[in-house]
């Protein structure tokens, strides 16, 4: 995946099961097993993302052994050839991190490009890649694919990974640590100060438990108000895929019913600024940070830019905060629009949440996503 400009073009031939009739489904208990399954086109593997697999289709297993031998063919009675519970991984096969050193336009010079996926027979294959900086531990950007897909795991709780990178991240998050930090800085305590590690790619993303884990990342993660993180950032992550799921296919367009399915959304999820709060004794606003006064910063903003191929294109911007922005800030990023009608976001859910107009956004904003998100 050279450039992510031209990665849409590939997945323009994913075979899709817009049928599950016509297809085999993977089972719910090896979604939640240590089974990876792998595609097989061309002489090249492939990680199969979906429960779906269409008939006269064959999926290979990816054990901690490498790949399995043995095909599973789904047939036209939508059963597997041999049977998938035939075969169960006894330990998973490990993923990776890589860091790109010649990176495209969807990371700035001034970050560090990083891959995650799995190393298959001197192939890599990317579940999703990250935008950020090394130095000071600030997120920028992550992108990912989902696809259309029935089932899905349970979330996993698995620790979280610093891969290499220095900076005690487990310390800067813990809860004491974080108030200390906010005493420290703002002359008193905040009580609505409790931050989770925010997923950016999140776990949902993946059907499979296993590739579930790889998102529990350091580098995938950004301070985020828990009551955001569990309110309408949430919303939003749920609208996603149920769009891939298909609860909103066919939709209707100034009275005309529209035939369009999204079998596989590209979501492009980003941080903006630094999060400021008062100062108790003089009123000064404090750029937040959790580490160090200069490192794993908190960010104002988080976005989301999903795209279908067809050209369709849905901007979310979420406020890191448990009050309101002003209005002027919410101007000064976003041309708001109304929102995709499935997506209902309530006002009793923290963190605010506004659609906004996808191209004038990515002009504004992030530039060095144009063509890319």
């Amino acid at each position: 995946m050279h450039d992510l400009k031209y990665f849409g073009v590939f997945l323009s031939f994913f075979v899709f099961v817009g049928n599950v009739s016509s297809s085999c489904l993977i089972p719910k208990n090896l979604l939640a097993s240590k089974n990876i399954y792998l595609t097989h086109n061309n002489g090249i593997f492939g990680i199969q993302f979906s429960d779906i697999v269409a008939n006269g289709h064959t999926i290979y297993l990816l054990c901690n052994g490498g790949v399995q031998p043995t095909g599973f063919l789904c047939q036209s009675n939508n059963v597997f050839n041999p049977s998938l519970n035939s075969a169960i991984c006894s330990a998973p096969f490990e993923p990776t991190v890589v860091g790109v050193r010649k990176k495209d336009a969807s990371c700035p010079n001034s970050y560090h490009l990083y891959k995650v996926g799995f190393y298959v027979q001197r192939t890599f294959m990317e579940l999703y890649r990250n935008c950020f900086d090394g130095n000071t531990l600030a997120f920028q950007n992550s992108i990912y694919k989902v696809y259309r897909h029935e089932n899905t795991a349970p979330r996993p709780t698995p620790p979280w990974n610093a891969d290499g990178l220095s900076g005690g991240f487990d310390n800067a998050y813990e809860g004491r640590a974080t108030q200390a930090c906010l005493l420290t800085n703002l002359g008193a305590t905040q009580p609505q100060c409790k931050f989770d590690r925010g997923h950016m790619t999140p776990a949902s993303a993946f059907m499979f438990t296993e590739l579930k884990k790889t998102t529990f990342k350091y580098l995938n993660a950004i301070p985020q108000y828990r009551g955001v993180n569990r309110g309408n950032w949430k919303t939003v992550e749920t609208w996603v895929n149920n769009v891939v799921k298909g609860h909103f296919d066919n939709p209707v367009i100034n009275n005309v019913q529209i035939r369009r399915t999204y079998d596989v959304l590209k979501v492009c999820i980003g941080a903006l600024g630094v999060h400021r709060l008062k100062h108790n004794n003089n009123n000064n606003m404090i750029s937040i940070f959790l580490l160090d006064n200069n490192k794993i910063p908190v960010p104002e903003w988080m976005y989301k830019i999903v795209s279908h191929l067809s050209g369709d294109k849905w901007v979310m911007l979420t406020y890191n905060d448990v009050n309101l922005p002003n209005q002027q800030g919410i101007n000064q990023i976003c041309q708001p629009i109304d929102c995709h009608p499935g997506l209902h976001l309530s006002p009793r859910d923290v963190g605010y949440t506004v659609c906004c107009e996808p191209y004038n956004f990515i002009r504004r904003n992030v530039p060095h996503l144009t063509g890319v998100c």
